[in-house]
């Protein structure tokens, strides 16, 4: 290597966190750099203040135009460099600019070091189930007797996860299907009807609703919708399954789902690392959030305040008519379970991982359904039925190709901590 002066000149530039899961992003000052006597080896120190007070990630770039770029990310290095990094005095990453720049003649360039909150994740706003003041692990009745296949048995659930506070909207499923789109992971039968893209199958993901308050557009290579805040809905099962991987994906994560098989992590949903669909007993347990009434309200739901469906029709027993909006509505508009999870009755059935099987009857530890079947399963009822299919313990089971109006789905991730 030539010509690398023993001199740099530094960029002290302060900066800001490209996510932000605290107020306040970390300042880099105090860069130093120093070229190792005949060596292609530079060092340079560095301060980090805490910002938020969370670990950071550290990166190296270089310019080429004495700073009016910065392009170039330095490869070769090591020390306090890369993720979870944590904020001090005295910092220090090395850098082979002969590995990275082995032709390189120029009298001299720019160093900046780089400072980064942590990015965030779509998880981070989910919900820990159980809590965390729940000691693990937990065992719950699962079933009612009112199901024809579910017959009440006890359940234990032995790892937790992460649910989606609400169900996935349209906002959310447009983003990962115009990624999907860019990134060809997906393939038009029509403008309204998209199928998957990946592992070699086409098999149907979702019909672009044309409902009011429903719908998603695409025109000109552009997915949109006017109603971000209502819950996705017209995707067949496998339109659910694939958004978790399109999000798994676009965090950097393993995809949960084989799409030529669509078995979840091989058969293991629990040991997934990429978002997936909840099983049904972690949705169960979800909903119930320590209740054993019909539903987390109690044994009767009121459709003006706690939940979105028929109201004005067939109440429970014992339980009043109440309003019918005949539509969907806003994901949150209703009060939550104690649990801090919403909607889990009523607004639309969710699909969940789970092949259709009856209960056996007997305990039964971390259940993930059957192996296969004819039909998946779906839970919490819609804004279309009567009070007693939303149902805490209300089974819904359909082929996963079938789509409809009043289906959608929420997320899940297996805890790690």
């Amino acid at each position: 290597m030539k010509n690398i002066k023993a001199a740099f000149w530094i960029a002290l530039i302060l900066l800001n966190a490209s996510t932000t899961l605290a107020a306040i992003p970390p300042e880099v000052t105090n860069v130093v750099a120093i070229q190792r006597a005949r060596t292609s080896l530079v060092d340079v120190t560095f301060d980090v203040s805490e910002g938020g007070g969370s670990d950071v990630e550290i990166s190296l770039w270089y310019s080429m135009d004495d700073g009016d770029t910065w392009d170039n990310e330095c490869m070769t290095v090591s020390g306090d460099v890369g993720p979870d990094i944590s904020p001090g005095i005295g910092l220090r990453v090395t850098w082979d600019v002969g590995v990275d720049l082995p032709d390189f003649v120029r009298p001299g360039f720019a160093i900046r070091v780089h400072a980064d909150l942590p990015a965030a994740s779509l998880s981070d706003g989910y919900v820990l189930i159980p809590p965390s003041n729940y000691s693990m692990p937990i065992t719950f009745t699962m079933g009612s007797p009112d199901e024809e296949y579910g017959a009440p048995h006890s359940v234990t659930i032995t790892q937790r996860c992460k649910i989606a506070p609400t169900e996935v909207t349209n906002g959310q499923y447009v983003e990962a299907l115009q990624w999907a789109y860019d990134n060809e992971l997906i393939l038009a039968s029509s403008n309204y009807v998209w199928d998957n893209n990946i592992d070699g199958s086409t098999t149907r993901l979702i019909y672009l609703s044309v409902y009011e308050y429903d719908q998603i557009n695409f025109s000109n290579h552009v997915f949109s919708t006017d109603f971000p805040d209502r819950p996705v809905v017209e995707l067949t099962w496998y339109g659910a399954a694939a958004y978790c991987d399109w999000i798994s994906l676009m965090e950097g994560l393993p995809r949960s789902y084989n799409h030529s098989t669509w078995a979840c992590n091989g058969g293991d949903p629990l040991g997934a690392t990429g978002y997936r669909l909840p099983t049904e007993a972690e949705w169960e347990l979800a909903c119930r959030a320590g209740t054993t009434t019909r539903f987390y309200t109690g044994d009767c739901l009121d459709s003006a305040t706690e939940a979105n469906y028929r109201g004005n029709f067939q109440p429970a027993p014992g339980c009043s008519n109440g309003p019918y909006l005949g539509r969907t509505e806003d994901v949150g508009s209703y009060l939550p379970n104690p649990w801090g999870l919403y909607d889990m009755h009523g607004n639309v059935f969710e699909w969940v991982n789970d092949w259709f099987e009856p209960y056996g009857g007997g305990p039964e530890t971390d259940p993930i359904g059957a192996e296969t079947s004819w039909a998946r399963m779906q839970r919490g009822g819609a804004y279309s039925n009567v009070e007693l299919i939303c149902l805490s313990a209300r089974r819904g089971r359909l082929s996963p190709t079938n789509y409809f109006r009043s289906y959608g789905f929420r997320t899940a991730i297996s805890a790690t901590d």
